[in-house]
């Protein structure tokens, strides 16, 4: 394998959730910011406009630990509700990230696969000696993207709890 290609196969789970509530929120990559908090710094529609849909575009800022931050398109490729996501990337880095779900134990089991390949130049030329590293980065991402995923959908179960149609009619 290229030093400049990675492959990361991780798991999360997404206690008192169902499959559908996860589907909703990692096909809408528009949330990225909102939950997965300070690594994606911006997602803003491209190309497409209400329901996401193969085809759709968001132009994306994220960041990991590393003082460095990626520039790149995100485009869902698959979305097969509410099952499966799956998603290419084109910029600083091409890839595809797939998330397949699965009902397991009151929850949500994700079975992510990010495959990736460094393209922004000096990233590239730095990658046969910052390999560790860049490997390092993600998996620093990955908790948060998971812990974010939690506790965005606990806020909206309990925001949707709180709320009084009453409150509303006035």
């Amino acid at each position: 394998m290229s030093s400049n290609v990675f492959r990361f196969d991780e798991s999360w789970e997404i206690p008192d959730a169902s499959v559908d509530e996860v589907y909703h929120v990692l096909s809408h990559g528009e949330l990225l910011p909102l939950w997965w908090k300070g690594v994606y710094l911006k997602a803003d529609r491209a190309v497409g406009e209400g329901e996401p849909k193969v085809g759709d575009q968001l132009r994306v800022r994220a960041r990991g630990f590393l003082p460095y931050e990626l520039n790149f398109v995100l485009e869902p490729v698959t979305l097969e509700p509410p099952r499966r996501v799956v998603v290419k990337t084109v910029g600083d880095f091409d890839g595809l990230w797939s998330a397949t779900l699965s009902p397991r134990d009151g929850g949500v089991h994700v079975d992510i696969i990010w495959q990736v390949t460094v393209l922004r130049p000096i990233l590239r030329w730095l990658a046969p000696l910052l390999r560790p590293a860049f490997a390092w980065n993600h998996r620093w991402t990955t908790p948060r993207g998971e812990k974010g995923l939690r506790e965005y959908l606990a806020e909206r179960r309990s925001a949707a709890a709180s709320f009084d149609p009453a409150d509303a009619k006035s």
